[in-house]
């Protein structure tokens, strides 16, 4: 207003045309007054001095100018001139707090971000936001990129700040984290760890999306970075314990294992892993060591000391093993596997007593398990304890009676015990579900032959013969039976059978040569004591069984030498001494008489 009233006095003073002499008075009132003005505010307010000279000059220019800009960046305030530049980066937060310009009437002057935000106001936040997602998708990485904050009155531009975005990596984390393609993802994190090598959470990230993709050796060497980059990470370590087991690689799990060891020397999980790994390297004292140092830091864990035994088994250090599993028993009675585990250890060491009560525990846990009842009355039968044997076989078979083990085990005792009857009929009950079970039909056979139960036992042998058809034995013994029966023609065709299915078994020829003699078969008699010398011609019972029958059928000369023979052999014969004589007078009357 002092202006404006200055000027209209000197147009008024124009007017009138005051004298020069006033007109030069005033004008030196005028100077001296704005002198002490001049000098006052140089005084008490040097820093004015810029701004008023601004406003004096753009005054006499007539154009609009951009003095100064108050800007505050998390919470300090910085004085910015007409084209200064301000750097940021996403964790600042920019406000605009006042604009300085030549108007002295005060008419607004507005600011817009170019392209992002418009009509800012003093007071009002800066959009950064904004610039940082552009800067991120059209700037170079590593590259600040600079943005104009451009200053307006009456759309006319009075001046302008530049924004520089200094990107970081947490921006090309973020930036990661929002797109859904892998290789931009991969990309942006690549970029962000050129601005810091050493942020972990970059090798995470990389690390997570290489594991997805499979590719977990890539996955590996992330890990391995962020820990180099994060060292007291324990949780890096467990992650890259989860992919080294995966990828069977022993060595990187035992190092691993060893590292989290060394932050965590009484992780007892740890300790029982590491364990696991050297055995899987085969290192079973290392492994044995790292299960012990697992129990001392969690005595009552039953995994832990299972994996003990589990190695000392492996070792052959039964008594050990079996140590560790009857500690894991107490903790655990009810324990199955452990029962199971100690069954085979105590059959390594013969230990019946255990194993029988420790299958009398199982049968207390699985009543109706059969076998159960099988294993535990062998056990019985080992110590001699028939009685109890029997009783638990018959428990089995209860629960089920189509178990041939269980009935055959059965038959058995009945047998050693004394029990022909029992036996036969459990033996008849095998054969009646199983006829081509050859062991038991020749058991059976023995019963039938001891409690002489002939029609059976032929039975019996044909089951067999169905079974072994070129069973020369049964032949034999089906001879047997049948002569014994008095079936002549029967008994004779399974003794030849026996004879043409083992033609060098003299025992055979020998019942087929007694069994022609019985029946008056002499000759063919003959010719099979013969084929018996030729087999073993040493044998003094064929040929005495021959010298007699050829005495018998009045064959003399045949039946000396055989006894001369028989002398030969055995001088102490008495039967030879006897007959040769008595043949030699018998052969030389006959001669004698036939020459009469």
């Amino acid at each position: 207003m002092l202006l404006r009233k200055e000027k209209e006095i000197k147009r008024k003073v124009y007017k009138r045309r005051l004298p020069s002499k006033t007109r030069l008075t005033k004008f030196f009132y005028f100077l001296a007054t704005m002198t002490l003005i001049a000098s006052l505010i140089f005084i008490y307010f040097p820093e004015k001095l810029e701004h008023i000279f601004r406003i004096i000059s753009a005054i006499n220019l007539g154009k609009p100018q951009l003095h100064k800009v108050l800007i505050k960046v998390n919470e300090q305030e910085k004085e910015l001139n007409d084209g200064d530049t301000i750097e940021v980066s996403s964790a600042d937060e920019m406000y605009l707090i006042s604009v300085q310009t030549n108007d002295l009437f005060k008419r607004r002057v507005k600011a817009d971000l170019v392209n992002f935000q418009y009509d800012i106001r003093p007071g009002q936040k800066i959009e950064l936001e904004k610039i940082i997602e552009d800067s991120l998708t059209t700037s170079p990485p590593g590259e600040a990129k600079e943005y104009q904050l451009v200053f307006k009155k009456e759309d006319t531009v009075v001046g302008s700040l530049k924004i520089k975005i200094k990107l970081r990596d947490y921006d090309w984390l973020q930036q990661a984290q929002r797109t859904e393609k892998i290789e931009e993802k991969i990309k942006f994190l690549q970029y962000a760890r050129t601005l810091n090598p050493q942020n972990s959470e970059i090798n995470i990230q990389l690390a997570q999306i290489y594991q997805t993709l499979k590719e977990f050796k890539k996955a590996i060497q992330e890990y391995e970075e962020a820990f180099k980059n994060d060292p007291q990470n324990k949780d890096l370590l467990f992650l890259l314990a989860e992919l080294y087991a995966r990828q069977k690689d022993n060595e990187g799990l035992i190092q691993t294992y060893e590292r989290i060891l060394k932050q965590d020397p009484t992780n007892a999980v740890i300790h029982n892993n590491l364990g696991f790994a050297y055995l899987e390297k085969g290192e079973m004292d290392k492994a044995e060591k790292a299960y012990e140092n697992a129990l001392k830091y969690a005595p009552q864990d039953i995994d832990f000391r299972k994996n003990l035994a589990r190695l000392a088994e492996k070792k052959k250090n039964y008594s050990k093993a079996i140590a560790e599993y009857e500690k894991v028993l107490k903790l655990s009675p009810d324990d199955k596997a452990i029962l199971y585990a100690l069954v085979e250890l105590y059959n390594q060491i013969k230990n019946t007593k255990k194993l029988i009560t420790t299958y009398e525990k199982l049968i207390g846990l699985e009543p109706n398990n059969p076998i159960f009842y099988y294993n535990l009355g062998l056990l019985y039968q080992e110590e001699n304890e028939w009685d109890k044997a029997i009783k638990s076989f018959q428990e089995g078979l209860k629960l089920n009676p189509k178990d041939l083990d269980l009935r055959k085990a059965l038959a058995s005792c009945y047998w050693h015990t004394g029990k022909t009857r029992e036996a036969i009929v459990e033996y008849e009950r095998v054969i009646s579900q199983k006829p081509n079970d050859v062991r038991s039909l020749y058991v059976l056979a023995d019963l039938l032959y001891k409690s002489e139960e002939k029609e059976k036992l032929i039975k019996v042998y044909n089951m067999i013969l169905k079974v072994e058809p070129q069973n020369s034995l049964i032949e034999n013994n089906l001879g047997v039976i049948f002569e014994e029966l008095n079936k002549e023609e029967e008994a004779l065709q399974h003794y030849q059978r026996a004879v043409s299915l083992s033609p060098q078994n003299t025992e055979f020829r020998n019942n087929l040569a007694q069994f022609l003699e019985k029946i008056g078969k002499f000759e063919e008699a003959i010719a099979e004591y013969e084929q018996m010398i030729k087999i073993a011609p040493k044998n003094l019972a064929y040929r005495i069984n021959l010298a007699r029958l050829l005495e018998k059928t009045d064959q003399l000369d045949g039946a000396l030498k055989e006894y001369k023979i028989i002398y030969q052999l055995d001088p102490e014969s008495l039967e030879a001494k006897e007959k040769i004589p008595r043949l030699s007078l018998e052969i030389m009357r006959r001669k004698h008489k036939k020459e009469e």
